[in-house]
């Protein structure tokens, strides 16, 4: 196996820093970074754009929760998380969340890599290191089809969100 570098440095968090669905997300490490074998993004989220329920089939998900709260929907079982609080979702487990505080900041690890180019091809560079605009209405035709082509290029399956409450 190929010895590959383990410290990441963001000398310029900006290069690495994307405006997607709302938020902003900065791509710690990503494959290229790591030889494929994770990935680390800093995602911080706006309350009310959060995905619909999915399924992934090629990576395991984990999060760190560290600023605000959040409910992730699995199976059907609600788990509230709190800033300083921890979930790892295996590959094959439905799951969604809500975001309950107006924003949260999380740490998503993708164990492997490779969903974060999804991420990148469905976001646009950010000129800031904040918030984007709020989006007005919803994501448009042509971005919701992208979406779903990247989707299931990259093994995701969207669940029926009237399987899966929440409160």
């Amino acid at each position: 196996m190929e010895k590959m570098n383990t410290t990441y440095t963001l000398k310029d968090r900006l290069q690495r820093t994307r405006y997607y669905m709302g938020g902003y997300w900065t791509f710690i490490a990503t494959g290229r970074d790591t030889n494929g074998q994770f990935s680390l993004i800093e995602a911080n989220l706006r309350k009310g754009i959060e995905p619909p329920a999915h399924t992934h089939t090629l990576e395991d998900e984990s999060f760190q929760l560290l600023e605000g709260k959040m409910i992730f929907m699995i199976d059907g079982q609600e788990i509230h998380l709190e800033a300083g609080n921890f979930i790892h979702l295996p590959k094959g487990v439905n799951h969604g969340f809500k975001i309950l505080s107006d924003t949260a900041k999380v740490l998503i690890h993708l164990v492997p890599a490779g969903l974060e180019d999804m991420f990148i091809e469905l976001s646009q560079p950010a000129d800031k290191l904040a918030y984007p605009p709020a989006p007005i209405g919803p994501p448009s035709p042509e971005w919701l089809q992208k979406a779903a082509a990247l989707q299931q290029r990259f093994g995701i399956t969207l669940i029926d969100n009237s399987k899966i409450k929440a409160g």
